[in-house]
């Protein structure tokens, strides 16, 4: 059997260039998705701040109570990696809560106390 090495070489430069595509795809292993839920006694606002590794596209966030009751649920779109949010804290019932973020490839939920 006789191979020659430009058929070789051809497959291992098309392996190593498809390597940083595929690395680039993947898992989010850097932690770079992120969700901040700031709730200050001094404010009257909510801040929610949504990172993400890439575009995040449609998004559905869900406030729930302690209980677990849907206190506010809200759908957009961000059209680039970073969504901030504010959200008047007289809507929300006083004590514990629950954010839960999700997305094409993101799904966080993050616990709050709204004093």
């Amino acid at each position: 059997m006789w191979i020659t090495p430009k058929p070789l070489a051809l497959i291992l430069g098309a392996l190593l260039s498809a390597a940083p595509l595929l690395a680039a795809n993947g898992p989010d292993v850097d932690g770079a998705s992120s969700v901040k839920v700031e709730c200050q006694r001094g404010s009257g606002m909510i801040n929610v701040s949504i990172k993400h590794h890439r575009r995040i596209g449609k998004v559905h966030l869900v406030f729930r109570d302690a209980k677990g009751k849907t206190v506010y649920v809200e759908e957009g779109k961000a059209m680039t990696e970073e969504l901030v949010r504010r959200f008047d804290k007289g809507m929300f019932p006083k004590g514990a809560a629950t954010l839960s973020v999700q997305a094409r490839d993101l799904d966080i939920t993050e616990t709050f106390t709204v004093q």
